[in-house]
């Protein structure tokens, strides 16, 4: 779950949909959900890639980072992660994620830090 949960937080940075969508296709299963509590539950990888690209509108220059090894079992899994926003400093969030038998994100509930 390492190299799944370093492919979707890098996924984050790309910069473009089309580059967002082939690095999520390579850790998130094609039903995956998606919650935080600033958005409500979205489905699929388009969806997702939508709110990817809305986050870079909102926060130009944000880059995401992996923060600690993730701790999984039994397709449960949870980490944390970093936003840096220029100008602003780096913040952390943490991820409780479902996986599948091939290690694809399957949920992702994320608990986004207040900016």
């Amino acid at each position: 779950m390492k190299e799944t949960a370093e492919r979707y937080t890098n996924a984050w940075n790309e910069k473009t949909a089309a580059e967002v969508k082939v690095a999520f296709a390579e850790s998130l299963a094609d039903e995956i959900t998606y919650q935080d509590k600033n958005t409500p539950v979205l489905t699929g990888i388009d969806a997702f890639v939508d709110l990817v690209m809305s986050s870079h509108e909102k926060v130009p220059g944000r880059t995401f980072a992996l923060l600690t090894e993730p701790e999984y079992f039994d397709g449960h899994c949870y980490y944390a992660w970093s936003i840096n926003i220029p100008g602003h400093g780096e913040f952390e969030g943490r991820d409780y994620v479902e996986y599948n038998a091939e290690n694809k994100m399957t949920k992702i509930i994320g608990f986004v830090p207040t900016l």
